[in-house]
């Protein structure tokens, strides 16, 4: 934790940093990012006490009752980047924005989560994939699309600052409720794990089918340089504190590879192929 916390806080810096310095919206992307922030611990800290699903561990350095500060200052990052990414995809106002940011947000949990519990930086009482429920991973998307529809809908009413406060609201209450449906719609029935190998499979087949998609689409060329090394450098910093802690777990580590080869494709077409022309930043 010594190495992980420190740099951790470091790359959420460097975020904001660069979506503030020079940026006329600067002033509303702060206030954006405390109120994911706080909305983020009001979902985390009441689905902990009400469901009783997964803890975090004691090793981390500072809490805010039952969820670590690191964890509540790295959401909004988490929201706003999968936003930019999807806005510059497909293109920024697009209806199916917030799907497609929710969708990016689903995938980087289903990396995140295995690794952090194979790292003992939380765990679950749950049974799924690599020892995570799959409730818990459809939880961080939930909370990113409606996070992502409230923004979206800021922005095609030209509403007020004031409109963003509906953010302690329906993020925090739809995330419960659309994970109280999953759960006895579905997961309440299938309480199996998932076998490691066919999660393995999985991953590698969707990764080859959306290494396929980048390349026929060529999505590369629509997406930002700032918006890929962003999240670059995320990616590097977790998949070094895997490797640091991941010790012989074969499989998991060939399920987080396969997380890879969209990410580079999508790199290899920005900086190969792309055009001088580049999208607007949304604010």
């Amino acid at each position: 934790m010594l190495f992980f916390e420190p740099a951790a806080l470091s790359i959420v810096a460097i975020y904001v940093v660069s979506h503030t310095l020079g940026q006329p919206e600067r002033g509303h992307f702060l206030i954006r990012v405390v109120l994911v922030s706080a909305a983020s611990w009001i979902a985390e800290e009441s689905c902990i006490l009400l469901y009783e699903f997964y803890g975090y561990s004691s090793n981390w350095s500072l809490f805010l009752a039952h969820v670590p500060v690191l964890v509540i200052v790295i959401w909004p990052i988490i929201v706003h980047s999968a936003w930019d990414l999807a806005s510059q995809i497909l293109r920024p106002g697009h209806r199916l924005v917030p799907l497609a940011a929710a969708a990016i947000v689903l995938t980087d949990a289903s990396l995140i989560e295995p690794v952090g519990v194979r790292t003992g930086l939380w765990s679950w009482n749950q049974a799924g994939i690599f020892d995570v429920a799959p409730i818990g991973i459809l939880g961080w998307a939930y909370f990113a699309l409606l996070c992502i529809f409230l923004f979206e809908e800021a922005r095609r009413r030209n509403a007020s600052k004031r409109f963003d406060l509906l953010i302690f609201v329906l993020p925090v209450i739809g995330t419960h409720l659309l994970l109280i449906i999953t759960w006895w719609g579905a997961f309440r029935w299938v309480k199996i794990a998932v076998n490691p190998k066919f999660a393995l499979g999985c991953a590698w087949a969707l990764s080859l089918f959306l290494v396929y998609a980048i390349l026929k689409r060529r999505t590369g060329m629509r997406v930002k340089r700032k918006t890929l090394l962003l999240r670059l450098m995320g990616a590097l910093f977790f998949f070094t504190w895997f490797a640091m802690n991941a010790g012989d777990s074969r499989l998991l580590i060939a399920y987080a590879v396969a997380f890879v080869p969209p990410y580079l494709t999508l790199m290899a077409q920005q900086y190969l192929f792309s055009s001088p022309a580049r999208i607007s930043e949304h604010p």
